[in-house]
């Protein structure tokens, strides 16, 4: 059976509530599994569907950066043939204060360096204090965001006549 797999970088943990809320929003049309990159298998399973990556809007420094994160198993990963994927990351609500593109950055990894498949346009979920909580209604609309992927890469059941 096929299924969906979420891998997030683990600093902040605001980036673990969204993956979360996709992962909800995923399982509504596939078995879900959701692991921190340092967890994530480096191996892919072949009845992987669907791959969906986030991190942060913009690298972490200093101390706040993990020691093994999304770059280093972006580095490491292998991808089964045809996989999907979409990408997402969290970043405050000011354009101007990062000038690199987290989501943008995954999925090139995982589309050109790897052979993934987009699935979707990167996604962005706004947190305003780097510091604080996610925007009001960012947790429901990564839940949506996450049905909406399901629904792109999962056949629709066939209607009996009647």
């Amino acid at each position: 059976m096929a299924r969906a797999l979420v891998v997030f970088e683990s600093m902040p943990g605001e980036i673990r509530r969204i993956a979360m809320a996709i992962a909800h929003g995923l399982a509504t049309r596939l078995p879900v599994d959701v692991a921190c990159a340092r967890e994530a298998p480096v191996l892919v399973p072949g009845d992987v569907r669907l791959l969906v990556a986030g991190g942060p809007g913009h690298p972490p420094a200093g101390p706040a950066a993990p020691a093994y994160g999304l770059p280093e198993w972006l580095e490491a990963v292998a991808l089964p043939r045809g996989v999907n994927v979409a990408t997402f990351d969290l970043r405050p609500d000011e354009p101007t204060r990062y000038t690199t593109d987290g989501a943008m950055g995954i999925e090139v990894a995982l589309v050109r360096g790897l052979g993934g498949t987009p699935a979707a346009p990167p996604e962005h979920f706004v947190h305003p204090d780097p510091d604080g909580p996610l925007a009001e209604g960012e947790e429901d609309r990564a839940r949506r965001w996450g049905q909406a992927l399901a629904e792109l890469v999962t056949p629709r059941p066939a209607v009996a006549p009647g």
